[in-house]
């Protein structure tokens, strides 16, 4: 029983390290277990290591129960039996990189294994964030978003680089346990130090650029009111009065989030011309988020969607590209239609076709990032060499009410800030909204579930870092060896 123990407290210690508690230092060692269970029982390493995953996701996904009962009118049964599934899924990802290391032989006492086990780790993160119907949340390097020392490396490898480091540390630690090897203990102290140091370098470098004060409208509208005509007139008036506030402190912007404006738009709207025209009194850009419905040949596509409007003219706008699963559409839908009755609550939106950042001026450019977005770090790098000066994640995070949810989601931001060397602008319609600098310093955050219409300054930069140069060239070198290594084994398994 002990292997089974093991594994499982390696999930939950895992989870630990994410916010909400987010005792981040567990990262360090969470992996420990899960690694004394495979050497304990090998034969069943992809048992173990599977059983570690399903309970890190299972506890740090739990918020998602409460959404569907709530808002999806499924039974606490059926959600918590949704949430094993996709728990299940992801579990896959710590499983099959953890037997295909067995399977290589590498479960052993020597550094090329510490390096290969933390390349096998991360290119299975890199590749859980690329497949068909991504789900990159919950990344392991994602637990350390408070350590701006040593989370400046992720602007060469993005978040995975920071995974890993974690994961180096952890089966160092464990190689450690077992053959007292000093040699362990001087590699994580080494690898450590190097970060560290990187990261103190990097936060003296200095990011310049023309200024500009911004208005975050967060509207606190409960999701069970969001969508009620009776308030919508309430819902609209509440924002254009935080949006006054905002401008009276010195916003030169206003930002409100994700379908802020509870209503399907169209060209012609008699709603949305009345808030064309207040802006236009207004007299300042705003950009608000609002689903948007057009004609496409003989059926109609909706976007999630965010408009730009200067002088009383919408001037930009951009559609909401990756979608949530099951939250926002349904795959296989056509195929599979019983799936629906798994979402009843979703919604039937179409991926945007357009990819163009939100432009004020030619110095001045939002890289829009709308809610489940901000959680790719492709898709922020892909918004900076469009142009964007700085990024802006919009989002409603009312579902998850006061749970480990809007938490997890507001630590993504930061890594897109290192990542890209970016200000990065949240707003978010119950919170966290807030300002977060190109080195992960959270500068400003709002509280949950409180209106608030704080104004924050952030800079335009032109900085384009390595990661948004090169990409994903570091993530791409572990999955090199990762392939090279598995390749050798199966040779050399051939010729026994």
């Amino acid at each position: 029983m002990i292997p089974y123990f093991l594994a499982i407290a390696g999930g939950v210690l895992t989870a630990l390290a994410h916010p909400k508690v987010s005792w981040s230092y567990l990262a360090f060692f969470s992996l420990v277990p899960v690694l004394e269970a495979v050497r304990l029982r090998p034969q069943k390493a992809f048992l173990f290591s599977f059983l570690a995953g399903f309970s890190y996701f299972l506890f740090l996904l739990y918020w998602l129960v409460p959404v569907m009962v709530h808002f999806g009118g499924l039974p606490l049964p059926a959600a918590v039996g949704v949430l094993g599934l996709l728990a299940a899924y992801l579990a896959l990802f710590w499983a099959l990189p953890v037997k295909i290391f067995v399977f290589t032989g590498r479960l052993k006492g020597d550094l090329f294994s510490a390096f290969f086990f933390a390349a096998l780790f991360t290119s299975f993160e890199f590749i859980r964030a690329r497949v068909p119907y991504a789900f990159p949340w919950g990344l392991l390097g994602a637990s350390q978003y408070q350590e701006l020392f040593l989370i400046q490396i992720a602007d060469f490898g993005g978040v995975f680089a920071v995974s890993f480091l974690l994961a180096l540390v952890n089966y160092a630690l464990f190689s450690f346990m077992n053959t007292r090897k000093k040699s362990f203990l001087v590699l994580c102290f080494l690898a450590l130090l190097g970060a560290y140091l990187y990261g103190a370098a990097r936060l003296e470098t200095q990011f310049n650029g023309p200024a500009q004060r911004v208005g975050l409208v967060q509207g606190n509208v409960p999701q069970d009111l969001k969508w009620d005509r009776a308030f919508l007139q309430e819902t609209i008036a509440k924002y254009q009065n935080l949006s006054r506030e905002a401008i009276s402190c010195g916003a030169e912007v206003v930002i409100w989030p994700e379908t802020a404006f509870p209503l399907y738009l169209s060209e012609k709207n008699k709603w949305l011309e009345r808030l064309l025209s207040w802006q236009r009194q207004l007299a300042k850009p705003l950009i608000f988020g609002a689903p948007y419905y057009e004609l496409k040949g003989q059926r109609f596509r909706v976007y999630n969607s965010l408009f730009l409007v200067q002088d009383g003219k919408i001037v930009g706008r951009y559609d909401k590209q990756r979608l949530v699963p099951f939250g926002e559409f349904v795959p296989f839908e056509k195929t599979l239609p019983w799936l629906r009755t798994l979402a009843v609550a979703s919604g039937e939106y179409a991926p945007g076709p357009r990819s163009l950042p939100l432009k004020l001026t030619l110095h001045q450019v939002f890289g829009p990032l709308i809610c489940f977005e901000s959680v790719f770090p492709d898709l922020a790098r892909q918004r900076v060499r469009d142009g964007a000066t700085v990024l802006l994640v919009a989002t409603n995070d009312a579902w998850f009410d006061a749970t480990a949810g809007p938490y997890q989601h507001f630590a993504q931001a930061v890594f897109r800030a290192i990542e890209t060397r970016r200000y990065v602008i949240r707003v978010a319609n119950t919170g966290i909204s807030g300002l977060i600098d190109p080195y992960g310093r959270v500068t400003k955050q709002t509280p949950l579930e409180k209106e608030a219409a704080p104004c924050v300054t952030a800079k335009h930069l032109a900085y384009f870092s390595w990661y948004t140069r090169y990409g994903d060239l570091f993530s791409l070198g572990c999955l090199g060896l990762t392939l090279a290594v598995f390749v050798s084994a199966i040779f050399r398994r051939g010729r026994l």
